[in-house]
C-alpha cells in the first residue's frame, strides 16, 4: 500500500469516526447535516462524485448556506438511497407465482438475447 492510499485511508477513518459521534448525539439524525466528505464515507461514494451529481443537478438533495458550503440532510440521502433499491426476488417468492406481472428477462450472453438485440437494431 503506497503512503497516498493510507494517507487518505486514515483521513477517511477519521471522517467515519466524526459522523459517528455526531449521528451517536444528534436529537433527530435524519435531520443532521452533512459534509459532502461525510456523505462519501457514509455512502462509499468519492466527493469528486457527490462533486459531478450537484454540477449535473442530479443526486440527493443539498443545501448551500454559503457559495462554498454544501450540506446534505441525512435523511435526504438516505431517501435518495432506497430511491435506487432494486428488489432480488428469491425463486419460492410467493409474488412470482402471478405471472401476470412477471417479466422474463433472458441473460445477456445468450443466443435469445443477441437475437434480440439484433433484432431490435433493424
Amino acid at each position: 500500500m503506497t503512503a497516498q492510499v493510507k494517507d487518505v485511508a486514515a483521513s477517511l477513518l477519521v471522517v467515519w469516526n466524526t459522523l459517528q459521534a455526531k449521528l451517536s448525539t444528534a436529537v433527530n439524525p435524519d435531520d443532521l447535516l452533512m459534509t459532502p466528505e461525510e456523505v462519501a464515507a457514509y455512502t462509499g461514494m468519492s466527493v469528486q462524485a457527490l462533486a459531478m451529481m450537484r454540477h449535473r443537478r442530479q443526486g440527493p438533495s443539498f443545501t448551500r448556506p454559503t457559495p462554498r458550503t454544501m450540506l446534505y440532510r441525512k435523511g435526504d440521502i438516505d431517501a435518495w438511497v432506497n430511491e435506487g433499491r432494486v428488489e432480488i426476488a428469491r425463486p419460492d417468492d410467493e409474488r412470482l407465482k402471478d405471472t401476470e406481472h412477471v417479466v422474463y428477462a433472458p441473460d445477456k450472453g445468450t443466443h435469445e438475447a443477441r437475437t434480440r438485440k439484433h433484432t431490435a437494431k433493424r
